[in-house]
């Protein structure tokens, strides 16, 4: 059975207040009259209730230490006990100092109950006070955490956006760029046939001009064979006439 409030928690009398928190937390948890596991079980509230009050005493600083010097005068009562050969408190006057202090000390009792109760309402106040800033702030967090996803999300849609936009335009000027260089080279091969039609045109324009110039040429010179011939001919004849009387090849 538990002789002290440390007992109670579980915890030595100089453990710090953390060590004494974690305590309560556990054991707290680990007493819980509404847990499945501690369902029929009729220690578990008195144990629950016990533990509630050492740590309302415990966590107070100054209850505290009111309670190490309680605990510090009752050990060395104790101890003068032992040693002493007869002792100041008999059971008469045990009895006696009961019943003052029962009849002196009920309205007491019930005043600390009560401020245990508040207390603990204080503390479990506190507590969910805790709770719900911690859960205030991790609300914040995932709406913070959301909005910078929000904005990542939007810069990232906006830089696709704009990659994509810059990859039509490249894209259309080179289609524009592409379609300029094939209408060049169609252009081009217009030019160069073109050209090439036309100095096969001139060569043939020079080729029949020189032909008809040759044709020419050789009707004159048949022209002026034949006048040649014609002339030679009537001097032939003339001859004739002259040497023979008249014209034999004629």
């Amino acid at each position: 059975m538990a002789k002290t409030l440390y007992d109670v928690l579980e915890v030595s009398p100089s453990a710090s207040d953390e060590t004494i928190r974690a305590a309560y937390e556990r054991l707290i948890a680990k007493f819980d009259p509404l847990a499945p596991e501690n369902d029929g079980r009729g220690d578990v509230r008195f144990r629950h209730e016990a533990i509630k009050d050492a740590f309302l005493t415990l966590a107070n600083p100054a209850k505290r230490q009111q309670y190490d010097r309680s605990l510090a005068a009752r050990s060395s009562a104790e101890y003068a006990a032992v040693e002493a050969p007869e002792p100041f408190w008999t059971l008469p006057k045990i009895a006696v100092a009961l019943l003052i202090v029962v009849a002196l000390g009920g309205g007491y009792w019930k005043h600390v109950q009560t401020e245990k109760q508040r207390a603990a309402e204080r503390e479990i106040a506190a507590a969910r006070a805790r709770e719900a800033e911690a859960r205030a702030r991790d609300e914040a967090a995932r709406a913070e955490q959301a909005r910078l996803e929000a904005a990542e999300e939007r810069r990232r849609q906006t830089q696709e956006s704009r990659a994509r936009a810059e990859m039509d335009r490249a894209r259309s000027n080179f289609e524009r760029e592409q379609r300029m260089r094939e209408a060049s080279a169609r252009m081009d091969q217009n030019r160069q046939r073109y050209e090439d039609v036309s100095r096969e045109r001139s060569s043939r324009m020079q080729e029949q001009v020189a032909e008809r110039e040759r044709q020419r040429r050789e009707m004159a010179a048949q022209d002026a064979a034949r006048r040649q011939a014609a002339r030679e001919r009537e001097e032939l004849c003339r001859i004739e006439r002259e040497r023979y009387g008249k014209a034999i090849s004629c």
